[in-house]
C-alpha cells in the first residue's frame, strides 16, 4: 500500500508478467452510500476509463475484499449488480470478466413529437420503462398552470417512470397531463411503449410542437437512489412542454438523465410528422417555476 493509502493491483492482462499495475480509489467511510454501491461504482468507473477492456478479468473477490476492507457480501452484491447490468460476466472457478466498454448511448432531442425523439413508426421505444406511479392526482401548481386548464379541480394524470438503455437505468421522468389522457395507461404496460405514440393511438392527439429547457443539477437523495448514483452526482434535467395540433399544452415533463450512460444531444434540423423547425420553436410558459 502506498503512503497515500491507495493499494496497487496487477493489471489482469499482465498479472503473470508483472508488467504494469493500476490503482483503485478506497471507500469513503463518511459517505451515506452503501458499501456495495461504492464498490460497484469504482469498478464501473475503471471499466469506463479503459483500465479494463472487454474480455479482461477483474481482480478476484478476495482481492477486492482486501482492497476495500469490505465484506464478502458487499463485494458479491456489487459484482451481482454489474452482472445484471451486462457490464461483467462471471464464470464459475474463473472469475469475473468485462463484457463491454461502458460509453454513454446517444439521446438526441430533435424537433419531434417524442420527448426522447426515439420511438419508431410502430410506436416502440428505444428505451425500456418501469412505471413507478400512474394515476389521477393533484397537479403541482406550476404544472396545473400549464396543462391543467381543462381541469378546474386541479387534478391531472401523473406518470412517473425510470427508463433504461438495455439494462442500465439512465433516465427518471415525470409527465403531468390532463386527466382525460389517463386512458393511455393500459398501452404503457409494455416496457417498450412510447407515451406520445399511445396518446396518438388512443386519444387521437398528435404532438405538434415541443419546447425544452436543459440544465445541469446535482442529484438529491431521491433521484440518486433512482438513478443509482451518489447524492450530489451531476445530472442533466430536461424540462419540456408538448403542444397539440391546436397549440394547447397537453404535457409538462421533467426528465433527469445520467449522461454517463445516455449522452444528450440536440438536432435542430429534424422535420417529421408535419413539424417544421419554424413551428418547433416557441415561448416557454411564464407560469413555470
Amino acid at each position: 500500500m502506498s503512503d497515500s493509502g491507495t493499494q496497487w493491483f496487477p493489471h489482469p492482462l499482465t498479472e503473470e508478467a508483472g508488467m504494469s499495475t493500476l490503482t483503485m480509489p478506497l471507500l469513503d467511510r463518511t459517505s451515506t452510500a452503501p458499501i456495495w454501491f461504492q464498490i460497484m461504482r469504482a469498478i464501473e468507473a475503471e471499466i469506463a476509463q479503459g483500465t479494463w477492456a472487454p474480455g479482461d478479468r477483474l481482480p478476484s473477490e478476495n482481492e477486492l475484499r482486501e482492497h476495500f476492507s469490505a465484506s464478502r457480501t458487499s463485494v458479491r452484491d456489487a459484482l451481482s449488480r454489474l452482472e445484471s447490468a451486462g457490464i461483467i460476466s462471471r464464470q464459475q472457478g474463473k472469475g469475473a470478466f468485462v463484457e463491454r466498454a461502458q460509453g454513454p448511448s446517444a439521446w438526441t432531442l430533435p424537433s419531434a413529437p417524442s420527448l426522447l425523439g426515439e420511438y419508431s413508426e410502430d410506436g416502440r421505444s428505444a428505451l425500456s420503462s418501469e412505471i413507478l406511479r400512474a394515476g389521477i392526482e393533484p397537479l403541482p401548481s406550476w404544472a396545473a398552470a400549464v396543462v391543467g386548464r381543462d381541469s378546474p379541480d386541479g387534478m391531472g394524470f401523473v406518470l412517473e417512470r425510470v427508463r433504461a438503455v438495455g439494462s442500465r437505468t439512465a433516465v427518471h421522468v415525470i409527465n403531468y397531463l390532463p386527466s382525460r389522457f389517463a386512458g393511455v395507461l393500459p398501452d404503457l404496460r409494455d416496457p417498450r411503449a412510447s407515451l406520445y405514440a399511445a396518446i396518438r393511438n388512443v386519444a387521437g392527439v398528435r404532438i405538434a410542437r415541443m419546447h425544452r429547457t436543459i440544465e445541469a443539477v446535482a442529484a438529491d437523495r431521491v433521484l440518486a437512489a433512482l438513478l443509482e448514483v451518489e447524492p450530489g452526482h451531476p445530472i442533466v434535467v430536461v424540462e419540456a412542454v408538448a403542444y397539440d395540433q391546436g397549440g394547447q399544452p397537453i404535457d409538462f415533463s421533467r426528465a433527469s438523465v445520467r449522461t454517463d450512460r445516455l449522452r444528450v444531444s440536440v438536432d435542430t434540423g429534424f422535420d417529421a410528422g408535419g413539424i417544421s423547425t419554424e413551428t418547433a420553436s416557441g415561448r416557454y410558459p411564464t407560469a413555470l417555476r
